[in-house]
């Protein structure tokens, strides 16, 4: 006697053909910003009054900025 969740039936094992629907083109002009998606991340932190989240954004934007292209100043001592 075979538990009931494991009996197979006659159709279970018959796999039926896979579907296949092509994915749409993406937007071109839409491109993914980083530093937008971090502001998103903080604004909902802030909402859920989630501090130690909101913390993360804000790292995360600042090494964002940190990483795009910009001139260094002098730095002090």
């Amino acid at each position: 006697m075979m538990i009931p969740f494991l009996k197979r039936d006659q159709e279970a094992s018959v796999s039926a053909p896979a579907s296949v629907e092509k994915r749409k083109p993406d937007d071109e002009e839409a491109e993914y910003d980083a530093l937008e998606a971090a502001a998103e991340d903080l604004g909902a932190a802030l909402a859920a009054k989630d501090f130690k989240a909101a913390a993360a954004a804000l790292r995360a934007a600042f090494q964002l900025a940190d990483s795009e292209p910009h001139e260094e100043g002098e730095h002090l001592g």
